[in-house]
């Protein structure tokens, strides 16, 4: 059934109007450090016009508008290691079904994404209100993403990298966000009291055992730290110098870290530095982040893990409690007039952990690829190595984010992985 419904709406007769060739970040212009819904304003915009089924509305003032959007995708995928169900043979699954919903009116705006997922899952990426305070700030309530390094993605392929794992990217909370913006400066201020609930996390976040997802009793049964209380703080610069255009950023974040077994707090801090380097056709970023967990365990948990997990689509898995990550991301445009396809980006993402545990190995992921532009159908081609990163092995690098004690830690896994997507 999911296949039918992929293969109708992605080669169906309805409407292929022409759209804006967007950047690689635009294929969910909603995710933007000032979301598209506060950066609107009282005058009348004109749009190009989106595809079936996107509905958009906007009064003749321009002080009022509301636009729902979305997209279908689908991913064929092949993995190199034993045991893996997309080994013999790679085949073609469900991914997802998002719908974006953004509007105005007067000063006041919202803007939100909902994910219906493979395996019946549900995520929400962001589902805030706003309100413009003045021309140069906002104010964003609900569950906003948390201002912190490269956004609104920290990678230019579909495969995220290890930062996304830790929590560093496209991940919400429960809370509110200021943001100010004038003369290329955009300041955010963001205090959270709670997480994302597990059921619809969309990335990662700290969770204890019984309350997060698809769970392991043997490693898992002895974490019991949540989030709470945390501040971020986001500072930005940009640049411009003819054909250069360049984002420098620093990033701070802390919050309390309870445990539900000794109800006592330990602590959470977390500094990043970022660059975003823009000269068309090339494109460039990269980040470095520290972080710190000191939990309050009870006696006999090993303190040097900290358990993370999302809606339960993948398994939960424990992380270093103290590590340094890192990223750089190179990307190359080229135009073409391949009937529907007007762009092709050319990218590598690489990113790396070092972990303070002596004796635990470091963790690498790289993705080199190409994003097919030929709205509203859009394609990623990730081909991915990867090094003691969980998600690359399986079972047999079941420990790669921690010790590297697993059969398979140490090595190379290979996926490649293609995405298809139809955006309205």
């Amino acid at each position: 059934m999911y296949k039918k419904a992929i293969v109708f709406l992605l080669f169906s007769p309805f409407s292929y109007a022409e759209s804006t060739i967007a950047s690689a970040n635009e294929e969910n212009p909603s995710l933007t450090n000032s979301t598209a819904a506060s950066s609107l304003t009282n005058t009348p915009q004109t749009k190009p016009k989106k595809p079936f089924p996107h509905i958009s509305w906007q009064s003749e003032e321009g002080n009022k508008g509301i636009e729902i959007g979305g997209a279908l995708r689908a991913n064929y995928r092949y993995e190199d290691w034993r045991g893996s169900n997309y080994r013999n043979p790679p085949h073609l699954r469900f991914d997802t079904f998002r719908i974006d919903t953004s509007g105005h009116y007067n000063d006041l705006f919202f803007d939100s994404g909902f994910w219906f997922q493979d395996h019946r899952k549900y995520a929400i990426d962001r589902a805030f209100i706003g309100y413009h305070l003045s021309d140069t700030s906002d104010i964003q309530l609900g569950a906003p993403i948390k201002p912190f390094g490269l956004m609104p993605y920290p990678q230019f392929g579909w495969s995220y990298g290890i930062p996304f794992f830790l929590g560093f990217g496209v991940n919400a909370g429960l809370g509110a966000n200021y943001q100010y913006h004038d003369n290329n400066w955009t300041l955010d201020a963001a205090y959270f009291p709670r997480m994302m609930p597990q059921g619809v996390r969309y990335a990662p976040d700290t969770g204890y055992y019984g309350n997060l997802k698809n769970t392991l009793y043997a490693p898992h049964h002895q974490q019991f730290n949540d989030k709470r209380d945390q501040v971020n703080l986001r500072l930005t610069h940009k640049f411009e110098s003819g054909s250069w255009h360049t984002e420098l950023g620093g990033s701070a974040a802390a919050s309390r870290l309870y445990n539900h077994k000794t109800d006592d707090n330990g602590t959470f801090w977390a500094t990043g530095l970022h660059a975003l380097v823009d000269n068309d056709p090339w494109h460039l970023s990269t980040q470095v982040i520290r972080y710190a967990y000191s939990p309050k365990n009870p006696e006999n948990t090993n303190n040097s893990v900290i358990l993370m997990g999302g809606n339960g689509l993948t398994p939960s898995y424990l992380i270093p409690s103290k590590a340094t990550t890192g990223a750089i991301n190179l990307a190359r445009d080229v135009d073409v007039s391949w009937g529907q396809i007007k762009k092709l980006r050319f990218y590598n993402d690489y990113s790396v952990m070092w972990k303070d545990k002596e004796g635990w190995s470091d963790s690498q992921m790289n993705t080199l690829g190409v994003q097919v532009f030929a709205m509203p159908v859009m394609f990623w081609v990730d081909l991915s190595w990867a090094k003691n990163a969980n998600p690359w092995g399986g079972a047999l690098n079941a420990t790669g984010w921690t010790n590297t004690q697993s059969t398979g830690s140490n090595d190379w896994y290979f996926r490649t992985n293609v995405n298809i997507g139809y955006y309205f």
